[in-house]
Order: structure tokens, then C-alpha cells, then sequence
């Protein structure tokens, strides 16, 4: 007389084991949890007066909120820069650019994507091509 009660209870556990082994199977593949999977950050950098490439300015991507720096590049004269290599556990990136040596701004970038002057103004960015980053002239 218990039949239908151990049918229940067998029909539900088969239910849950079927639920498991579905959420099982969408995880991300083993490396992309573990942050193996190399990457990169790309983009331009910019004189917004007049919408030329700015050359020779250095960006660096750091840890977020340390100072371990994980890559750095020089933009050439199309204002480009490309570092690679980063790692997909970092998937979020400080930036700073040094524009100095070009007279240029020095600074974080900001949210806009313009050159702000403290860390605290400064946004984090993800791997991948940026719009462009705006410096202006000294």
C-alpha cells in the first residue's frame, strides 16, 4: 500500500539528480574559473582638442586597487596601445597613462575616459578593445 508514496519519493529524487546534473553541465569550462585563459587591453589614445593620436605616452594596467603592475605599452604614432597576456582571473583593471615625456597629462583614467588626477576618481576597465582615452596637451 505504500507504493505510490515510494513511486513519489523516487519520481523526486530522480527529479532533483536530473536538475543537478543540468547545473552541472552550464558551468564555464575549467579554464575560465580558474584564470588561465590569457587576454588583452586595447585601445587609443587621443588629444581631445583636435581628435589626434597622441604618440609615445605609456599605459600601465595594474591589479585592481594594488600596485602590481600586470603590463604596460607604449602608443605608436596612430595613438595605439596593445597589452596582452593578461590574465582572466584580473577582470578588472586599473589604468594609468604617463603622457609626460610627449607633454602631455599623467594620471588615472577615468570614467569618460579623460585623464583624472587621483585614484579615487579613476574607474576600473575590463579586458578588451577601449574607446579611446583622452589626454590632453601640456
Amino acid at each position: 500500500m505504500n507504493f505510490p508514496r515510494k513511486r513519489s519519493l523516487a519520481a523526486l529524487l530522480v527529479s532533483v539528480l536530473l536538475v543537478a546534473l543540468s547545473t552541472l553541465s552550464l558551468q564555464a569550462p575549467a579554464h575560465a574559473r580558474t584564470g588561465s585563459m590569457p587576454s588583452y587591453f586595447s585601445g587609443k589614445l587621443i588629444n581631445p582638442a583636435n581628435g589626434h593620436p597622441v604618440k609615445g605616452a605609456t599605459v600601465r594596467v595594474f591589479r585592481i586597487n594594488t600596485d602590481i603592475l600586470l603590463g604596460s605599452d607604449v602608443s605608436d604614432k596612430y595613438g595605439k596601445f596593445r597589452i596582452n597576456r593578461l590574465s582572466a582571473a584580473d577582470e578588472e583593471l586599473d589604468v594609468r597613462v604617463n603622457g609626460r615625456a610627449v607633454h602631455y597629462e599623467t594620471g588615472w583614467v577615468g570614467c569618460a575616459h579623460n585623464v583624472v588626477p587621483s585614484f579615487g576618481a579613476a574607474c576600473t576597465f575590463s579586458h578588451g578593445h577601449q574607446t579611446p582615452f583622452k589626454l590632453q596637451h601640456l
